[in-house]
């Protein structure tokens, strides 16, 4: 790694390097008498683009009970036309409420044109208990807080390097074609991941947003010290937690290992090291590879409870209704909604068996439902009397009820589970994303 081009250098240089070079790449793979020689050596160039380590070797805040979070900090803004969006200030309004109930602390990043929104809704003697801070970015802000920015444990702020956008779709494609392949017939695997919106969305959307660079200014107005991640970690495709024997470990969805060992022409294991050097891991078996839970991210089909409990999505009872509905009445949308749910039972099969391999233990339950529910997704948060809590999507209340009696009564992992307001969760989750996307825990 000594002999990769500097950080500076990366940054101005490395995404229009890369593209070229794998222009260059792919031009020559598609030759009737491909140049093996040349091959290697532009994959060898393509390698030493991989920027040096610059985090300090520091895990990232942990996901799970341990965590202990008691800061959240969320984004706010009005849409493009600077009309009031009701979904946002929804939220606004259930994250005071809960964190002013909890005696936690609020940050709230925002650009000039929404902060009055948040100062006259604030303002109310309803949040006189609320601590909070609004942090201004003078260019419009992101709604999915999780996913653009890592506050690593030694007080680092960790943003990913930005790709080209072509590169990185193909890059996550690529692997996904090699991964998925048997999962579901061949016609079906090529329009999931042609149409991948339609079925299991890329994710990708950080580098297309291109937050991190926001992030950056915001860490240095705070004086917080930027670092960046060298694989391409969407905050929601990684959960850190600990195992049974209390060692940290990070469970890490494939999209990311695949995606990054495309782009810079590496093997699984490499990115594996890579990662545990990033976040200061001892050994590469602490970091879990994961298949996506039929999810582009995890945190939509998976809850890290702690202690090496891993809940994955049932969806086995669903897929059963699908197959016989397009059984009884075959059309083209009966079996493409049969076909979607094979695959997503299948990648949650899949993720099961990474799970278990890692020696985590496994649940199964019926978190999520499309738009309907999604209690996987959500923040667990260490309350001012020093109890647990967890924070997430609202939905039926027989799904709500079913829900807290797991996490509560069952697994005794939370004193309360708190659920947003249903309409706001039901249109957040439209836009494939929930309260978990939309908070960021950080520690006092």
């Amino acid at each position: 790694m000594e002999e990769n081009l500097s950080n500076h250098q990366t940054e101005k240089a490395g995404p229009q390097l890369l593209d070229v070079l794998h222009g260059k790449l792919r031009k020559i793979s598609t030759e009737a008498h491909p140049d093996v020689g040349e091959m290697e050596l532009i994959q060898q160039g393509i390698r030493e683009l991989l920027p040096r380590v610059d985090t300090g070797k520091a895990l990232p805040y942990k996901k799970t009970l341990s965590g202990r979070i008691q800061i959240l900090q969320m984004t706010y803004t009005r849409s493009q036309t600077d009309e009031l969006i009701a979904t946002e200030i929804d939220h606004l309004k259930f994250f005071a409420r809960t964190v002013a109930e909890l005696g936690l602390e609020l940050e709230i990043l925002t650009n000039p044109k929404s902060r009055g929104d948040i100062e006259h809704e604030l303002g109310k003697e309803e949040y006189e208990a609320l601590h909070y801070t609004i942090i201004e970015s003078q260019k419009p802000v992101w709604k999915w807080a999780e996913d653009g920015v890592e506050y690593l444990e030694n007080g680092r702020v960790a943003i990913l390097y930005p790709f080209n956008e072509q590169l990185l779709q193909w890059a996550m494609t690529e692997s996904r074609r090699h991964r998925w392949r048997g999962k579901i017939d061949q016609e079906n695997l090529e329009e999931a991941l042609r149409d991948d919106h339609l079925w299991i969305p890329l994710g990708i959307s950080v580098n297309t947003v291109k937050m991190g660079l926001e992030r950056e200014c915001t860490a240095q107005v705070k004086g917080q010290e930027i670092c960046h991640l060298r694989a391409y970690i969407e905050g929601g495709n990684m959960i850190t937690g600990e195992d049974r024997a209390g060692q940290p470990v990070i469970i890490i969805g494939k999209d990311t290992i695949g995606a990054t060992a495309y782009i810079y022409q590496l093997n699984d294991k490499d990115v594996r090291k890579i990662i545990c050097e990033d976040f200061g891991l001892e050994s590469i078996e602490q970091l879990i590879c994961v298949e996506q839970p039929g999810q582009f991210h995890l945190d939509m089909g998976m809850l890290f409870i702690g202690n090496g409990v891993v809940i994955v999505n049932e969806s086995k009872e669903i897929l059963k209704d699908a197959l016989e509905i397009a059984e009884i009445a075959p059309c083209l949308t009966t079996e493409k909604m049969a076909a979607k749910l094979k695959l997503q039972y299948e990648l949650e099969e899949q993720a099961v068996k990474d799970l278990e391999a890692a020696g985590l233990e496994v649940r199964r339950e019926t978190l999520a439902n499309n738009v309907f529910y999604n209690f996987f997704n959500g923040e667990f948060v260490e309350g001012k009397d020093g109890f647990n809590y967890y924070i997430t999507n609202g939905g039926p209340q027989e799904q709500e009820e079913k829900f807290k009696a797991l996490m509560v009564e069952q697994w005794k992992v939370v004193k309360k589970v708190i659920f947003s307001p249903k309409d706001a969760a039901h249109k957040s989750l439209q836009e494939k994303g929930g309260v978990g996307c939309r908070l960021k825990g950080l520690k006092k």
